[in-house]
């Protein structure tokens, strides 16, 4: 957040060069009251004020950017590329603008997939699994792609051309975004998790493994971490090693006690090392806390213990 506050001042410095009419003072005094409002994650407020700013001086590029930034924070992603489309409009050469819009026309598509699947299952849209391959990206990755011209730096441009690639059935390139991803900015997981992803489809978990343990060493935060563990151990069960899959699978779960799915995969390493208490105990902790999305990992699970209370009865 501390980085976000720090882009706010060129801003209002720009729109105040030259600024003599009534009109433009305003539209300044607005936009910042629509900063104040951003920080605070007073949403609402903040569209109201930006509102008000363009209304008095409908080129304020940051006006529109920010309210952008303010529909992206309540999630109406339809609402924050327009935002974003009229900064673009007016200063294309921003590569922030042309970056966020791309970010934003990502988002977009996909939570309109999902709403789409959703009504057609009958289902929330939190239910349903999306068909990425399925999504037009185009416009998405043409500005991201512009902002790529701009700065190549960029944490999130890599980011969401990775995402796209993957999609649109380009792994390689893909590949390289994520790893350009990490470069920008090594502190974020998902990045790692997702070329770790790509090499294990390509079958060469030790190349996954070498990436997420990076991933280990220099994400901070524990629930992030927590995944980063478990992508680490599901590496080690392809490699067939039990007891590194077991000590990843241990430390995801200390990391975030919501990972129940790890306790689902640790149990079945036990299983596989002859471990039947261990794996009954991990099994039930996790058939327990499945919720409805685990349904079916929840019946393998059950179907396990019974197996498990076999085998202990017989012994």
């Amino acid at each position: 957040m501390r980085s976000f506050f720090r882009t706010l001042a060129p801003f209002a410095l720009v729109l105040a060069i030259g600024c003599g009419d009534a009109g433009r003072k305003e539209s300044i005094q607005r936009t910042n009251a629509g900063h104040k409002a951003l920080g605070a994650k007073q949403y609402d407020s903040a569209i109201n004020e930006y509102k008000d700013a363009i209304a008095a001086y409908r080129d304020n590029h940051a006006a529109h950017y920010y309210m952008g930034e303010a529909y992206r924070g309540k999630k109406m992603f339809d609402k924050a590329a327009e935002g974003y489309a009229e900064a673009v409009r007016i200063k294309p050469d921003n590569v922030m603008y042309q970056m966020m819009y791309g970010v934003a026309l990502y988002e977009e598509a996909v939570q309109k997939a999902r709403e789409d699947a959703a009504r057609l299952q009958n289902k929330k849209p939190a239910e349903v699994d999306v068909d990425y391959s399925l999504i037009n990206f185009d416009q998405a990755e043409q500005h991201l792609q512009a902002a790529v011209k701009l700065n190549a730096d960029l944490f999130l441009e890599h980011a969401y051309l990775g995402r796209i690639y993957r999609a649109t059935g380009r792994p390689r390139e893909a590949a390289e975004e994520f790893s350009k991803a990490i470069v920008a900015n090594p502190r974020e997981w998902a990045p790692y998790v997702a070329l770790s992803e790509l090499y294990r489809k390509w079958d060469y978990p030790s190349e996954a493994i070498q990436v997420l343990i990076q991933g280990v060493e220099h994400v901070p935060g524990q629930v992030d971490k927590a995944e980063l563990h478990y992508q680490l151990g599901m590496a080690y069960t392809e490699k067939q090693d039990d007891a590194k899959a077991i000590e990843s699978f241990t430390a995801a779960i200390d990391a975030s006690k919501d990972k129940h799915i790890a306790k689902f995969m640790r149990g079945q390493a036990y299983l596989r090392k002859g471990d039947l208490k261990a794996a009954d105990k991990d099994l039930e902790a996790f058939a327990k806390a499945a919720g409805p999305a685990d349904a079916t990992n929840k019946s393998i699970a059950q179907k396990m213990r019974f197996s498990i209370a076999a085998k202990l009865q017989g012994g």
